[in-house]
C-alpha cells in the first residue's frame, strides 16, 4: 500500500499503535520506533507482517465461532518462531481473563488521520455489540511495555474524531491485554491544547523520519 499524498507531497503513513508509542517515548526509544517503521514500509512506505496479527486474528476468529480458548491455543501452536510463540503464549490467559470484551462481533470501518506530514491508520482490531446492542470498537495494546496514560488519551482522542466513519454511534475501547485493563473516554474533558500537542507530535515524528531517511 503505497503512502498517502497530500496535495504533491507523499507523506509517510504509521499505524495508530505505532504513533501511541512514538507520543510517550524516550529519544533513544523514539529513533527506534521510526526506525522500526522504516524498515517494516521501506520506500515507498509498504506496510509489512505485524508480529501481533497471527495472535490479533486468533482472537477475531474466536470471538466470531464463540470457541475463543480453543482458537487462541490454535493460534499459539501454529507459531514456528520461538520468541513469537513465546509472546502469544504468556498474552493467551490475559485475553481469555478479558471476558467483558468476548462479546459478539459488530461491523466497522477504519479511517486515516491527515495531518500535513504524516498519516496515522485509525483502524480498531474488532468491534462488539453489548446484551443492548450498543457498539464498542476495540483496540488491543499487546506488547510487553506497558501503556502509558497519554498512550491511551491520544488513541482515544483519535477514533472519537474519526468514529463517524469507523462506526457510528460506538465507545472506542483500548485494551492493555497484558494488564488486563479495558481503557475508555471518561466524562473528564481533555487538557486545553490536547490537540494541537497530538499535532506536534505528528509534526516531530515526520522530521525525525525525514532526518533518519537521509542519515
Amino acid at each position: 500500500m503505497a503512502s498517502p499524498i497530500l496535495g504533491a507531497q507523499r507523506v509517510p503513513r504509521v499505524s495508530l499503535t505505532t504513533f501511541a508509542e512514538y507520543v510517550t517515548s524516550s529519544a533513544s526509544a523514539r529513533i527506534d520506533c521510526v526506525r522500526d517503521q522504516q524498515r517494516i514500509y521501506g520506500k515507498p512506505y509498504h506496510p509489512g507482517p505485524s508480529f501481533y496479527q497471527a495472535f490479533t486474528d486468533g482472537v477475531i476468529r474466536g470471538l466470531r465461532t464463540g470457541a475463543s480458548d480453543l482458537a487462541i491455543q490454535t493460534t499459539v501452536r501454529a507459531q514456528r518462531d520461538e520468541a513469537r510463540r513465546q509472546h502469544y503464549t504468556a498474552l493467551a490467559p490475559h485475553w481469555l481473563a478479558l471476558t467483558g470484551l468476548h462479546r459478539p462481533l459488530a461491523t466497522h470501518s477504519h479511517a486515516l488521520w491527515m495531518t500535513p506530514r504524516l498519516a496515522v491508520g485509525v483502524r480498531p482490531d474488532f468491534a462488539v455489540l453489548d446484551a443492548d446492542g450498543k457498539a464498542y470498537t476495540v483496540k488491543l495494546w499487546l506488547k510487553d511495555r506497558e501503556l502509558a496514560d497519554d498512550a491511551v488519551k491520544a488513541m482515544l482522542r483519535l477514533f472519537e474524531r474519526h468514529m463517524t466513519d469507523i462506526c457510528p454511534g460506538a465507545t472506542p475501547l483500548v485494551a492493555d491485554v497484558r494488564r488486563e485493563r479495558v481503557y475508555r473516554p471518561t466524562r473528564r474533558p481533555l487538557k486545553s491544547g490536547f490537540d494541537a500537542w497530538l499535532e506536534a507530535e505528528a509534526r516531530g515524528l515526520a522530521e525525525l523520519w525525514d532526518q533518519l531517511a537521509a542519515a
